[in-house]
C-alpha cells in the first residue's frame, strides 16, 4: 500500500516537513541516482564523477533560481530536513532530463511509461481519465509516496511521487490532473526539468493555465505530457526542449508511449534511439485497450495494461534491482479529484482510490 504524507504551508515549509519525514528514504534516492547516472556513463565508456554531476545541478538550479524561486525553496526546504546539499537534492528530481543529454552519445533502447487518455464518453462514471504505468529503476518502488499538499497559496493537489521530488503524476482541487512519460531529444540542454513543470502546472487554476505552464520556455529536454480537466479538456502535449505539440483529445481513447508521434517533432528526435519497446507498448496498449468491453472504470484500465506480450518489450514489467520495472500503476480523475493507484507493476492486484479530501 502506498504511503500518504500531508504537507502545508510556504514552498519551504513543506519540503523541509518533506525532507525530516522522509529522510532515509531521500537520502537512499539521491545516493541510488548518482550511482545510476555514474553506472549509466561507465558503461557507455565514459567517466562521470560525483563532482561533474554537482556542477550539472548547480548549472540547472541558477536557471531554477531565475524562473522559479519557489520550487528552488521547496527542493531547499526538502535538503534541510533531509540534512543533504540541495545538489543532491536537485540531481534525485532531474536524472531524467540529465540523461538525455547522455543518451546522445549511446545506442540505448528506451523503457518508459505507458499512458492513456480516457475521454469522458467512453468512462462508465462520465469523467474523463488519465493513467499510466511508471517505469524506473525497481529500487525506485520503495521511496513512492502520495502527498497530500496544502500550500498558503494557490489550489490544493493530490500527487504521486518518489522521496525528495516534486510532481510525478497528480491532480488538483481546481479539477486539473497531469502525467507523463519520457521522450529523447536532441535539443537537450540546462533548463527547467520536468517534474518543476509538473509541479507548476498543477499549480494552476485554470486547465488552459496548466497547460500553458508545460510549453513554457526554458524546458531542460524533451518530455510527453497528459493534462486533463474536469470539464473533460483533454491534451496530449509532446515537447522537446525547444518545440512542441498540442493534440486536444475529444472523444475515445488516446496512447502514448517514448517515441515522437508528431511528424513535426520526429525530426529532433534522438536518432540512436531503439523503438522497439515503445513501438510494441503503443500497438498492445492500443489493441488492448480496444478488446477491453466499454465504458472504462479504472480497474478495467488497469487489467488492460497487465499486459505481457512481447517479454521484454511488453507494458507490464518486472525488474528487479536495477532494471525496469512498472513501479506504479496510477487512474486519475480530475472531477472526482482522485488518483486510483498501486505500488508495482498493474498485473498483481487492484486500485486503492486515494481522495484529496481525505
Amino acid at each position: 500500500m502506498l504511503r500518504e504524507i500531508h504537507l502545508s504551508g510556504t514552498p519551504y515549509a513543506m519540503g523541509l516537513e518533506h525532507g525530516q519525514l522522509l529522510r532515509d528514504e531521500v537520502h537512499h534516492l539521491a545516493l541510488e541516482r548518482y550511482e545510476l547516472a555514474r553506472n549509466f556513463a561507465a558503461t557507455r565508456g565514459a567517466q562521470l564523477t560525483r563532482q561533474q554531476c554537482e556542477e550539472m545541478a548547480r548549472q540547472h538550479l541558477a536557471i531554477h533560481q531565475q524562473q522559479m524561486p519557489h520550487v528552488i525553496e521547496e527542493w531547499q526546504g526538502i535538503a534541510d530536513g533531509a540534512g543533504l546539499p540541495i545538489e543532491d537534492v536537485f540531481f534525485a528530481n532531474a536524472l531524467t532530463d540529465l540523461q538525455d543529454v547522455l543518451w546522445q552519445a549511446a545506442d540505448v533502447e528506451v523503457h518508459g511509461c505507458t499512458s492513456f487518455l480516457v475521454a469522458a464518453d467512453t468512462t462508465r462514471n462520465g469523467n474523463p481519465l488519465a493513467g499510466q504505468t511508471w517505469d524506473m529503476h525497481a529500487t525506485a518502488q520503495p521511496v513512492i509516496t502520495i502527498f497530500h499538499r496544502t500550500p498558503d497559496n494557490g489550489p490544493r493537489s493530490l500527487v504521486l511521487s518518489t522521496a525528495g521530488c516534486l510532481t510525478l503524476i497528480g491532480v488538483n482541487e481546481a479539477g486539473i490532473s497531469v502525467g507523463n512519460n519520457n521522450l529523447r531529444p536532441t535539443d537537450a540542454r540546462p533548463g527547467i526539468i520536468y517534474l518543476a513543470l509538473l509541479h507548476e502546472a498543477l499549480a494552476q487554476e485554470s486547465w488552459d493555465d496548466a497547460a500553458a505552464a508545460l510549453i513554457g520556455p526554458g524546458r531542460a529536454s524533451g518530455h510527453n505530457y497528459l493534462v486533463a480537466g474536469s470539464d473533460g479538456q483533454l491534451a496530449n502535449i509532446e515537447t522537446t526542449a525547444t518545440e512542441h505539440d498540442l493534440l486536444p483529445v475529444e472523444t475515445g481513447v488516446y496512447v502514448h508511449t517514448n517515441h515522437y508521434l508528431s511528424e513535426r517533432l520526429q525530426a529532433l528526435e534522438d536518432p540512436q534511439l531503439d523503438p522497439s519497446s515503445t513501438r510494441h507498448r503503443l500497438k498492445r496498449a492500443g489493441q488492448r485497450l480496444a478488446q477491453e468491453q466499454q465504458p472504462f472504470t479504472p480497474e478495467s484500465l488497469r487489467l488492460a495494461l497487465s499486459d505481457h506480450d512481447g517479454d521484454d518489450l511488453c507494458i507490464c514489467r518486472h525488474g528487479t534491482e536495477r532494471n525496469v520495472r512498472s513501479c506504479a500503476f496510477v487512474v486519475a480523475d480530475p472531477a472526482g479529484q482522485s488518483l486510483w493507484a498501486r505500488l508495482g507493476p498493474p498485473c498483481e492486484g487492484t486500485l486503492k482510490e486515494y481522495s484529496l479530501d481525505a
